[in-house]
């Protein structure tokens, strides 16, 4: 028995992969996007210590279809992604409108 091939991009060596996460580090790079988990800036140089690294809101271990799916990616730091895992993001509570 074969084992059934995965979804297209969903691999990150995957050339399709590979092609959206290059156009999708552009665009946040052009506009300095911060980590979407923190909030905090994000170096786009390679050689940073914590650099950009592409998040999925829906992780790719749960939701493999939407690997390559735009809309579904999301600026981060290294450190943060990796420390989220799969797990789903804790939402903030935001700005609040006074001082405490």
């Amino acid at each position: 028995m074969t084992k059934p091939k995965a979804p297209r991009g969903t691999n990150t060596s995957d050339r399709v992969y590979r092609k959206m996460r290059a156009r999708y580090r552009a665009k946040c790079e052009a506009v300095q996007a911060p980590c979407w988990i923190c909030g905090q800036p994000i170096s786009y140089r390679a050689d940073s210590p914590d650099p950009w690294e592409l998040d999925h809101y829906h992780p790719r271990s749960r939701r493999p279809d939407l690997a390559i799916e735009p809309a579904n990616a999301r600026p981060s730091h290294s450190s943060c992604n990796r420390s989220r895992g799969n797990a789903d993001v804790r939402p903030t509570l935001g700005q609040p409108s006074e001082d405490w």
